[in-house]
């Protein structure tokens, strides 16, 4: 999944390129990667405000490619759903979601009514846990996986969305895309006027 903003700086490019050669060009790709890092903190903001999910584990699954240039300056953040499937995977074992702890008497309350093995989940920050019929921690606590029938074998892993459809809920990808188009022109005219005063 990628965000995108490409737009055509040819004026300012040709006017820095003249003081020094290749200056205009560095200046916006320097500009661009570093609204892409910015940027990047803002998303990881977004999903966190609304998924049960730790900075930790957005930011591994949230990657920024730095800009390249050719006839125009392209900003892209990838998002990697799986870093261990190299992004081809883009959902996440329900591990991650996984209740941790449990109070005292509510575990009392639980073994009461015969469901303290079951396992709970919480994937978004607003409203309550969850419990999938049949899952199991396996791998070494590593991963949740449920049977596909009643016998012992098949099992699956249990899978939810991953950072990427978290991030491309649209309020999330809107937030962003504003913050993007609101601080670009801030973050690119300080780079001008850096690399203009660091011209030799």
């Amino acid at each position: 999944m990628n965000v995108t903003i490409r737009t055509d700086f040819a004026a300012t490019i040709a006017r820095m390129n003249r003081l020094k050669a290749g200056l205009g060009d560095r200046a916006i790709r320097q500009a661009v990667t570093r609204t892409a890092e910015q940027a990047r903190t803002q998303m990881s903001r977004a999903i966190r405000q609304e998924y049960n999910i730790t900075a930790q584990l957005v930011n591994q699954r949230l990657q920024v490619r730095r800009a390249s240039f050719a006839s125009r300056v392209t900003f892209t953040a990838v998002l990697l759903g799986n870093p261990d499937s190299g992004g081809k995977n883009r959902s996440m074992n329900v591990v991650h979601f996984l209740e941790r702890s449990v109070s005292l008497a509510e575990a009392r309350r639980r073994a009461k009514a015969g469901t303290l093995a079951q396992l709970r989940f919480k994937i978004k920050r607003q409203g309550g846990k969850q419990t999938i019929e049949g899952a199991f921690l396996a791998n070494k606590g590593r991963t949740v996986f449920a049977r596909e029938g009643k016998a012992r074998l098949p099992i699956k892993p249990v899978q939810t969305i991953g950072v990427p459809q978290m991030f491309n809920a649209r309020r999330n990808r809107a937030k962003v895309e504003a913050w993007i188009r609101v601080n670009f022109p801030r973050i690119l005219a300080d780079q001008v006027r850096y690399f203009l005063t660091t011209v030799r």
